[in-house]
């Protein structure tokens, strides 16, 4: 055997194993053609761009065109699978049924890191396969070293990460979540009301709250016990969550306390709320079934731009000043403070 046959066996030997560990890789791979790239590049220096993100962004036909002058040259098996494509024509005729709405944020985040020099690119965003499910991903990017200047070849990777994003947000929520009430928790809520300051602040907006208060709630611990204490805590919850709207905000303030965020809420419209909530907790415990335990409540109601909260602090040392006063009022009433 010649020297040179032993060459071309031993190159075609290397080619076959890396085109078998290309296709039976355990992630999905893409080989693609980014030339298109170039263009775009000539184009953005003849218009002396500044910043390259700004101005994708503000042309989005001209993102949608050199997306569209990409080209894909192999995809391994994996990438079928996570695709749901039986043959690798399937997937390549229907390449638009995988674009989800994120793809313009995802391409001009893309392009300009390549076109600024950069070698990798990675980000997450949401996919579809062929069948229309939608899932998250991990995309990298990477641009071997021969190819640096022209975007001949440009390797990708995508890596479906859904079951980890879900985990991630149960995670998150549990985090944020009073573990007996599953509302919000007393930090979380405190949180949410400074971002809903800052906003009704910022934009000039009405922002009311409510503390609702369960009175003789104490009463119920020590006559029926912790346990039946904690369902009515519980049945609180539930109740207040349930006849405020979607966009409110609910979270455990303290013990026998709930914390309710209203935006863009003036404060006679809180007083509407307010009513309909004590309304509510007085015919449950009004009840003549003996096994119904409950309690009324409460509530102190407030808001900006009637009272003067320069912080969202202020705002709920208002508001609870506020439940106090409809304590002493006799409870199962409301109290407003405006200043």
């Amino acid at each position: 055997m010649s020297t040179k046959t032993s060459q071309i066996d031993l190159e075609l030997e290397k080619f076959n194993r890396f085109k078998s560990i290309f296709e039976y890789a355990p992630i999905a791979i893409w080989e693609e053609d980014f030339s298109a790239l170039n263009e775009l590049r000539d184009e953005i220096e003849s218009q002396k761009v500044k910043n390259i993100r700004d101005y994708l962004s503000d042309n989005k036909e001209l993102l949608i065109r050199t997306f569209r002058q990409l080209k894909v040259l192999d995809v391994n098996k994996k990438a079928l699978e996570l695709y749901g494509a039986s043959t690798k024509r399937e997937l390549l005729d229907n390449l638009g049924k995988t674009v989800h709405r994120d793809v313009l944020r995802i391409l001009a985040d893309e392009f300009t890191a390549l076109l600024n020099g950069e070698e990798y690119f990675e980000t997450e965003f949401k996919s579809k396969s062929l069948s229309g499910k939608i899932y998250e991903v991990k995309m990298r990017l990477r641009v071997p070293p021969a190819y640096r200047k022209n975007f001949r070849r440009v390797v990708i990777t995508f890596e479906d990460i859904t079951q980890q994003k879900k985990r991630e947000r149960n995670l998150h929520r549990m985090a944020q979540t009073d573990g007996l009430t599953r509302v919000l928790n007393h930090t979380t809520v405190i949180k949410r009301l400074d971002e809903e300051f800052k906003r009704a602040t910022r934009y000039k907006k009405d922002l009311s709250c409510l503390m609702v208060d369960l009175d003789h709630f104490k009463g119920i611990n020590d006559l029926c016990g912790h346990q039946k204490g904690d369902k009515v805590l519980q049945r609180s919850a539930e109740l207040i969550t349930e006849h405020v709207r979607e966009v409110d905000v609910v979270g455990r303030y303290g013990g026998d306390e709930f914390l309710v965020i209203l935006p863009e809420t003036p404060v006679d419209k809180a007083t509407i709320v307010a009513e309909r909530l004590i309304n509510i907790f007085n015919e449950l415990s009004s009840s003549d079934d003996p096994g119904q335990v409950f309690s009324t409540v409460s509530v102190g109601i407030s808001g900006i731009p009637l009272a003067k909260a320069a912080t969202s602090k202020d705002l709920i040392s208002i508001v609870d000043k506020a439940m106090y006063k409809a304590k002493k009022a006799g409870r199962n009433t409301s109290a407003i403070i405006k200043t």
